[in-house]
């Protein structure tokens, strides 16, 4: 688990001021050490989280010759398997690191390689013979990797704030379409950014980007937009097939050369994941939880249940209202703004888990891959228009109306969120309704929000986390399943609830689902009525010219007298303002 950056410039480039900024701004990721490369235009480099082969891992690798300069973000979790295929080829190895795998990977197979490994990554190989670098992501984007191009350079990094810390002309030009688009999804969706010349590397795809030219060839390397829908599987096939998977996913998961923690929510998935580990493989994790004064938030009673259950440790830590003095601590180390304010929280829970543990296993994952969230009910007419507009932040056009300064409006495109959510389920219009929207959700609410929360989050920890509900071979199978084996009236995540009843009490794995947030909302009424109010009422905000000020103190005057509940756009406008200030100001 590290950080990587680089570039490929034909501009004259201070390579010391470079590395020295870029560690700094990306340290967190990789305290333990750094390395870099550099020569003609290209440099690669890597900050060090050591997970594996701790003496020898060292980045960058090179191959014999140093044609090939390797360096990557993540794990290979099956890094052992392929290693013993290129063995079996005639490769061999000096240490046990995983990156070493990726370097002969590439030279037996070149850009095929990406295919062969299961884990989360952000790799980047610098092919000196091919005059090439190629930049490659895991195939749901659990690890992050940015682009920044303007004029004779193209810059890469795990994280946006490297750019900005490390690039002299950085050009922090905002996009406003994707604050437009954040206001519709509660985060930006892939691959824009806030920042214009700033984009994603889409997960699942490789990029090649020619050290001369610059010219890039894109190319996705995993797609299962064909994939057939299972017609005659039973349900005892399915948990079958669910539980050859998850254990697997488990089992090459618990490769490491440092000790496992746990977060555990006390949810169905954090649940699932501590029991099969100690029922599967005897190996008790020790459990992290947070919890909350007010009863509705808070699971730390059923965390315990769960952890009484396995007979595990369970430590749990309790939040108060003067959490949200983190909210500029998290948005900083977001990158961009966030609607979802349990980032505070998943912040608290890695800092409190990594003082004991530098790898924790999360229960992340599992309501993406088999519909874990109540929003889905309102799938049930099948009317994508209906469906969009449900689980939107701001609903109406008429609501931007009166939300807009007459000129942001001018600025934006109403239409594009919904041409994004269209675009996207139309790739697999051969599925029902219930699979389109996972696969929507898999495409952009992971990669755009869900994911960057515990990679973001656990990393300003120097915390790795590690989900065996993530692994692409359950998304590749449940996306084959009919969504009645997931979703049904008034029952979310069917088919994973009755696997998981080999593993957990009846009471655990049927109670209702509560969602891991903080209750702001109710907050802003009381004691944070003043630092909402501040907020909302500066002379900072309204200069942004984005926002119509009359009407923010209008919803918020609503919200705070109980009229109409304005929690979801208070919460993402805050957090707006919150990250200008971070970033821009």
């Amino acid at each position: 688990m590290c950080g990587i950056a680089g570039f490929i410039s034909n501009n004259e480039n201070q390579i010391d001021g470079y590395v020295s900024n870029t560690v700094e701004s990306i340290n967190h990721r990789g305290p333990d050490e750094h390395g870099y490369h550099h020569s003609e235009n290209v440099c690669l480099l890597n900050t060090r989280l050591s997970i594996i082969d701790i003496e020898n891992g060292k980045q960058p690798f090179y191959n014999n010759n140093k044609e090939i300069v390797v360096v990557q973000n993540g794990e290979i979790y099956n890094f052992v398997e392929v290693k013993n295929e290129l063995i079996k080829l005639g490769c061999t190895f000096e240490t046990s690191s995983d990156t070493e795998v990726i370097l002969k990977a590439y030279e037996s197979y070149g850009t095929e390689c990406f295919s062969k490994f299961n884990g989360m990554f952000a790799i980047a190989i610098y092919d000196k013979k091919l005059k090439k670098v190629i930049l490659g992501r895991d195939r749901l984007g659990v690890k992050p990797l940015y682009l920044y191009e303007k004029d004779n350079g193209l810059y890469f990094a795990s994280e946006i704030k490297a750019f900005k810390k490390a690039i002299q002309d950085f050009d922090g030009s905002l996009d406003n379409q994707s604050i437009h688009n954040y206001l519709k999804f509660n985060y930006i969706p892939i691959p824009r950014t806030i920042f214009k010349y700033v984009t994603h590397v889409i997960p699942g795809s490789f990029i090649e980007i020619d050290t001369e030219s610059l010219s890039k060839k894109v190319t996705k390397y995993w797609d299962i937009t064909n994939q057939e829908e299972l017609v005659d599987v039973t349900e005892e096939e399915a948990f079958e097939q669910i539980d050859e998977i998850f254990t697997d996913a488990i089992r090459i998961r618990l490769r490491s050369d440092v000790g496992i923690g746990a977060f555990l929510s006390g949810g169905l998935d954090s649940s699932l994941v501590c029991a099969a580990t100690k029922e599967k493989f005897g190996i008790s994790l020790d459990s992290y939880s947070i919890g909350f004064k007010e009863k509705r938030f808070d699971e730390s009673y059923w965390a315990k249940t769960v952890a009484n259950h396995c007979d595990i440790e369970n430590k749990v830590h309790i939040l108060e209202s003067d959490i949200v003095k983190m909210w500029n601590l998290t948005t900083w180390h977001n990158d961009q703004p966030h609607g979802d304010i349990s980032f505070i929280p998943t912040y608290i829970l890695s800092e409190f888990a990594a003082k004991d543990y530098k790898l924790v296993f999360t229960g992340d994952g599992g309501d993406e891959a088999f519909a874990g969230y109540t929003k889905y009910f309102s799938s049930f007419d099948s009317d994508e228009k209906n469906y969009f507009d449900s689980i939107s932040l701001i609903k109406k056009d008429e609501d931007f109306d009166n939300l807009y300064t007459s000129n942001f409006k001018e600025s934006v495109d109403y239409s594009v969120p919904f041409k994004i959510f269209r675009e996207t389920i139309d790739k697999v219009s051969n599925k029902d309704f219930t699979n389109k929207i996972l696969y929507f959700d898999m495409i952009h609410l992971l990669p755009g929000n869900n994911l960057v929360k515990p990679d973001k989050m656990a990393m300003a920890n120097s915390l790795e986390t590690r989900s065996p509900l993530l692994d692409y071979r359950l998304f590749e199978y449940t996306q084959k399943l009919k969504g009645n084996f997931k979703l049904r009236e008034n029952e979310t995540k069917y088919i994973l609830k009755k696997y998981a009843l080999k593993y957990l009490p009846k009471d655990v794995v049927y109670r209702d689902k509560q969602m891991f947030t903080v209750p702001v909302g109710e907050w802003f009424k009381t004691h944070l009525k003043d630092y909402v109010t501040e907020i909302i009422n500066s002379d900072s905000l309204s200069k942004r010219n984005i926002f119509n000020s009359s009407y923010l103190k209008e919803i918020l005057k609503e919200h705070i007298e109980g009229k109409k509940d304005y929690t979801r756009e208070l919460r993402a406008i805050v957090n707006l303002e919150l990250w200008f200030r971070c970033f821009i100001d």
